[in-house]
């Protein structure tokens, strides 16, 4: 049963992801028990995993039970920064709030820019937000991370709206999904829960559309 000082932080963690959008994340997780727990995230999918959770744990009860802006791999060559606050009751540890910042579709824009002063310059040099080593994503073997090529270009074409993904309109989020359709992004593996994690709907949701444009093709 969640301890009921860890229910009054759903609420801020939704208010801070609809504020902050689609770069960052906010999880929520139960340190009641010997296992860490994930209770709730915004969106709906943790872009860290286990063993990088409890590195973080372990840093922030070691340096006063705060950490800003921790660098973080959350998969091969893909960083995050991670903000953290442990939660107590009086001495007694209860959870902990992890806001992480996805920085992709700037570091995009930056390479866009890079490429305009120095056409010929196949990329531009390695920008690092912390210098000191990122706690490492545990890599499982013959994992390939395709589903970070989904999510980043959902992200992308959701951004070209200017708003949450919660206030999209059925209209708009037919065209994000046609767009992605046409790029071929749908043809990598996990793209669908990917996709529709990122845009707030339900994998049928997203089927659905894709079964509507197949229509509209067809009748053209």
């Amino acid at each position: 049963m969640l301890h009921p000082i860890l229910k009054q932080y759903i609420p801020l963690a939704e208010f801070l992801s609809n504020v902050l959008g689609t770069d960052y994340s906010i999880s929520l997780y139960d340190l009641s028990k010997p296992t860490p727990s994930l209770v709730v995230c915004f969106p709906h999918t943790s872009p860290i995993n286990e063993s990088v959770v409890k590195k973080l744990i372990d840093k922030a009860t070691n340096s006063e039970n705060v950490i800003i802006n921790e660098n973080i791999l959350s998969a091969p060559n893909h960083s995050l920064s991670a903000s953290c606050m442990m939660i107590y009751q009086g001495d007694i540890l209860l959870g902990m709030i992890c806001v992480t910042f996805d920085d992709v579709r700037y570091r995009n824009v930056c390479q866009q820019m890079f490429q305009l002063c120095r056409p010929n310059a196949n990329s531009m040099p390695n920008l690092t937000a912390n210098p000191n080593k990122p706690l490492e994503y545990a890599e499982t073997k013959n994992n390939v991370h395709t589903e970070l090529v989904a999510r980043d270009a959902a992200i992308e074409a959701l951004h070209t709206y200017g708003v949450c993904a919660s206030r999209l309109s059925s209209d708009e989020r037919l065209e994000i999904i046609q767009s992605l359709d046409e790029a071929g992004i749908f043809l990598l593996k996990g793209a669908v829960k990917d996709v529709a994690t990122v845009l707030e709907c339900s994998s049928a949701s997203v089927y659905r559309y894709l079964s509507q444009i197949r229509i509209d093709e067809l009748s053209v």
